[in-house]
């Protein structure tokens, strides 16, 4: 990939329009006000005490101390009002300690538990198919990382230009009854801010998003090191070079971008900070100084509290500059954030939500396509299948025949690029998704164990019900590891891995997949799904399973992939694909007569396992 031609895609990312990014605050206000209103409130309060104290330090304070020493006030009432003053800003220095340490940790908390809910839950619903789109995963990835820092930092942000504005009006008012002229000195930190503050974050957000695919191959390569998945076979083998090299080429790759923006960046960086600093501070200085020395038009008291309201009113004007500044900034990051929650579905964009029940009569595969994204040629191409109730069909075939592809079309994990899935009857399209996809059972070949309980690993949610626990049971009998389970110090409450639990257990590669098939007979599903439920257990176990399955599964249409064909001898009919069509259908006796392919394929299996028979 082309650092080049990756910035020019980025460029037109990196521009958004004023409206659109503010917008997108609020937005994002709007967000954590539904989340957790008292901190909107509690946050604007905080702002408003913080410049309230500034301002009045800087212009109150030091104007009614000169005024009072240049009248000649007596001691005890200036003391009064120090008095008076300190007692002030030490309940609202400890408004502001109470709010930094202890309210926000909490606030913060909360917030990002709530707004990682509604992303998790929005997860859980984008398409399958968007995971291999990867400016859909760049968004997601992005809005992921940053969802929660932004989430806070635009309030802080919105509230700081509500106040800041004010603080900044009332000192700048005060410079200007001192001297009409010394305001233009203002213009400095907005130009500076404004113009050059504005292409800066524009520069550097653009810099950002270019480097979101090589920081992704880097944090695959950290997060490849540290999970025990991949331990043995780096160890065992040379992989770790070319992972190296992997993270190498990211990181050539991000320094490839910064170099590319370092002149840039750093050439508007100088003016802005020559423009936002340099010329106001000095500037000010001088000419108050001028005023006060030389020509004497001013008192030196004047001239003091000008400084003072020049360093006050200057900072906050940098500061409010800054975060209209960051106000576009955060709005072009909430953006990603703002995509991904307001994507919808493919698959839930239809009007009707019928229930397709518990009774099935068919489920039928009708000239059925299918091509991944990205892909020149389709993976299935021209399927019709038809399964009948109680029907057990078996997808038999070499690697990339299409046969796990066609379970998630039918599980609807995608939807067919041509043709169509009816059950009942009906397009599964016209279903509610939540409700079909209710009535498999499924055990997939690259199946998930997680760092939960054995019992929550099977029922795939938190056991609730005394009457689950006996499913769960039951379930475990029937794959054959119920007998293991109960050995387990906590039996089915035992954790899965020790990610998180010392006393967690690290089962055999066998038992954890008796463990994920066991998940498609721990509920009443319609229709069971076993995508290689067998590939690591021996031949005696396997045959074990394959026969509890369907003693389990007498009443429920099962279809399952096995690339071992002695279990295909089990199934009503045996589908082999080939290149993503269908080229031989019938049941075990009649393609074994017909003497084709499948029966090609079976003999040479038998064959290596007489062989193998014979060697002992």
């Amino acid at each position: 990939m082309g650092v080049a031609n990756n910035g020019s895609k980025r460029k037109k990312e990196a521009k958004l329009g004023k409206v659109k990014t503010l917008r997108n605050n609020f937005y994002i206000i709007k967000l954590v006000w539904v989340i957790e209103p008292k901190r909107v409130f509690i946050e604007f309060l905080k702002n408003g005490f913080s410049y309230f104290s500034w301002v009045f330090y800087s212009v109150v304070f030091v104007r009614y101390i000169f005024s009072a020493v240049e009248k000649g006030k007596g001691f005890r009432e200036i003391a009064v009002f120090v008095i008076a003053t300190m007692a002030v800003v030490m309940l609202l220095d400890f408004f502001a300690k109470w709010y930094e340490f202890y309210y926000k940790p909490i606030s913060d908390t909360g917030i990002y538990e709530k707004l990682y809910a509604i992303l998790f839950d929005k997860a859980t619903a984008v398409d399958l198919a968007c995971y291999e789109d990867t400016n859909f995963y760049n968004t997601y990835t992005v809005a992921m990382k940053e969802a929660d820092s932004r989430a806070t930092a635009v309030l802080d942000n919105l509230s700081g230009i509500f106040f800041s504005l004010a603080a900044a009006v009332t000192v700048f008012w005060t410079m200007y009854s001192i001297d009409r002229y010394v305001v233009f000195f203002a213009l400095f930190p907005i130009i500076g801010n404004f113009v050059f503050g504005r292409i800066r974050n524009r520069l550097t957000y653009a810099r950002d998003l270019d480097g979101v695919p090589y920081r992704r191959r880097m944090e695959y390569v950290n997060r490849v090191l540290y999970l025990q998945d991949y331990a043995k076979e780096i160890r065992l083998s040379n992989i770790f070079t070319v992972l190296r090299n992997q993270y190498a080429e990211g990181f050539k790759g991000i320094i490839e971008i910064v170099n590319q923006y370092r002149l840039k960046v750093g050439t508007v960086t100088f003016w802005q900070y020559l423009t936002t600093f340099t010329l106001i501070f000095e500037g000010v200085l001088c000419y108050g100084a001028y005023r006060a020395l030389v020509t004497k038009t001013i008192t030196l008291a004047d001239f003091a509290v000008l400084g003072s309201a020049m360093v006050s009113g200057a900072w906050n004007l940098i500061r409010l500059s800054e975060k209209l500044v960051d106000t576009y900034k955060n709005g072009l990051y909430v953006e990603n954030l703002h995509k991904f929650l307001n994507y919808e579905s493919e698959m839930t964009k239809t009007d009707t939500k019928l229930s397709p029940g518990q009774e099935i009569s068919a489920l039928e595969i009708a000239n059925l396509s299918f091509t991944y994204l990205g892909a020149s040629r389709p993976v299935l191409d021209g399927i019709n299948i038809k399964i009948r109730k109680k029907e057990k069909i078996a997808l038999v075939g070499h690697n990339g025949a299409g046969k796990t592809t066609l379970v998630k079309l039918l599980m609807r994990l995608y939807d067919p690029s041509a043709g169509e899935i009816r059950l009942n009857g009906v397009n599964i399209k016209e279903y509610d998704l939540e409700q079909y996809r209710a009535l498999f059972g499924t055990a997939f070949q690259d199946y998930q164990v997680f760092a939960l309980p054995v019992a929550e690993n099977v029922l795939m949610k938190e056991v609730t019900r005394a009457e689950e626990e006996e499913q769960i049971r039951s379930a475990l009998q029937r794959t054959g590891v119920y007998k293991k389970i109960a050995t387990l110090p906590k039996e089915m409450y035992t954790m899965l891995t020790r990610e998180f639990d010392d006393s967690g257990v690290v089962l055999s590669g066998g038992e954890l997949q008796k463990i994920a098939v066991a998940r498609a007979f721990c509920k009443n599903f319609q229709i069971i799904i076993l995508d290689e439920p067998s590939s690591a257990l021996d031949p005696i176990a396997e045959y074990q399973l394959f026969e509890s399955m369907m003693e389990a599964c007498h009443s429920k249409i099962v279809i399952f992939i096995s690339h071992r064909l002695s279990s295909a001898v089990l199934a009503d009919i045996v589908y082999l694909l080939e290149d993503g069509k269908v080229i031989e259908q019938g049941s075990h006796r009649e393609l074994m007569a017909q003497n084709g392919k499948y029966a090609e394929l079976f003999r040479k299996q038998a064959e290596k396992y007489l062989a193998g028979a014979d060697h002992l």
